[in-house]
């Protein structure tokens, strides 16, 4: 099969822009079809992989020290997953040979064949497994960043039988194709939910800060969304998909209109930004780099959260004045797992898909930019030049 494989190895005949190094060390090749670690697990056929930014993180030779134990090269990127089943294992029921599937690509205890669970994956957080660097399948936390299961990056990958989703014929190939990055903002909001009519901030609007938004509507159709926008088709986007403020990150007092809607006071500080005496109970970042950082931290009320979502590493210069002075809870979220909703426990993604389904969520005006493997490069420069590319969500189609 045809896969883009990343690797430690620098191929001097691949020339890599300074802001994408990494492009490097990707090759389009041929690779065998992942052997199935056990028979309840199925050969999937890649549909569509979306591009996302925590794969441009390593394209781009970003530092996460602390991830170091669980990211073992080569592999075949893409955790953004959808597609159709191309062969089941003799044990999987309930699937069918063509069928379309949303893919949860996490690599917990249960996939790496442990039968006595960490307390994490005990619990429903299988995200955060204590055992992603043991067992039967090699160091990884998900499907893409785990050599022996290939990716989304690939023609074929294989996935756990119970990690797999039917997606309704109402759910078109595109917006399935992003039920993975909808997941995961939409775990953030039901572990951290606003309030009826509650003004709560989102931080950027790349494609998880536009999921976020779409999740918060679908959770608290009431709450009152300000989005801090950069390129202007984030803006339109953040706007179709249910954020009542747009606040340009570029031109705007970011600090001066969040007081405003927040209706709090807001203190200018001698070394450059501004604080808030009060502001809002939520901030969800889904950026995270020094200025995000600085942002979210002083527009927090006390007692507020700020939810990490972005891929936040090594951000020097951080204020972290605000988390004492205000009492500030800094809440990081990962991935998806199991969450209550409305006194009901639920998969991340069965609540996504019903979401969806019902059109409770919408996520159909975000339609992503498509490239075949072959255009690799162009898929990748785009995808990391969004200043100049208008694009917000690119993927590799198949």
């Amino acid at each position: 099969m045809k896969a883009l494989l990343f690797s430690n190895q620098r191929r001097k005949d691949e020339p890599a822009p300074e802001h994408l190094p990494g492009l490097s060390h990707l090759q389009l090749t041929d690779v065998p079809v992942p052997d199935l670690p056990d028979e309840n697990w199925a050969v999937i056929k890649s549909k569509i992989a979306g591009i996302c930014g925590s794969d441009l993180g390593f394209l781009q030779g970003k530092p996460m020290p602390a991830a170091e134990p669980y990211f073992k090269l080569p592999i075949i990127p893409g955790h953004e997953l959808f597609g159709e089943v191309a062969v089941l294992g003799k044990k999987v029921r309930g699937l069918q040979v063509g069928q379309r599937v949303s893919i949860d690509p996490t690599l917990g205890c249960r996939e790496r064949g442990f039968k006595t669970l960490c307390p994490q994956c005990r619990s429903g957080n299988p995200g955060i497994c204590e055992h992603l660097a043991e067992g039967r399948l090699s160091p990884g936390l998900l499907i893409g960043i785990c050599r022996d299961t290939g990716g989304g990056w690939g023609e074929f990958f294989v996935a756990p039988s119970h990690r797999l989703f039917p997606v309704p014929d109402k759910i078109s190939d595109d917006e399935a194709s992003l039920l993975e990055p909808f997941s995961v903002c939409l775990r953030a909001v039901l572990n951290n939910p606003p309030q009826k009519k509650e003004l709560v901030v989102v931080i950027g609007a790349g494609t998880i800060g536009l999921m976020n938004i779409a999740a918060l509507k679908a959770v608290e159709p009431t709450c009152r969304i300000a989005c801090v926008a950069k390129y202007p088709a984030q803006v339109e986007l953040a706007h179709t998909l249910g954020a009542e403020h747009i606040i340009d990150s570029q031109n705007d007092d970011v600090m001066g209109r969040v007081g405003e809607l927040a209706q709090t006071k807001v203190y200018k500080l001698s070394s450059g930004g501004a604080v808030l005496a009060g502001g809002v109970r939520l901030v969800y970042d889904t950026v995270t780099n020094t200025t995000t950082l600085n942002q979210s931290l002083r527009m927090a009320r006390g007692k507020g959260s700020v939810v990490i979502l972005g891929l936040a590493a090594l951000p020097k210069e951080v204020d972290w004045t605000p988390i004492w002075m205000k009492e500030i809870s800094v809440v990081g979220s990962l991935i998806y797992g199991v969450e209550m909703f409305k006194g009901k426990r639920a998969d991340t993604f069965v609540r996504a898909i019903d979401f969806l389904a019902r059109r409770r969520a919408d996520l159909t005006p975000v339609r992503p930019r498509k490239y075949s493997l072959d255009h690799y490069r162009e898929a990748l420069l785009e995808a990391a030049s969004k200043k100049t590319s208008g694009a917000v969500k690119v993927s590799f189609a198949f």
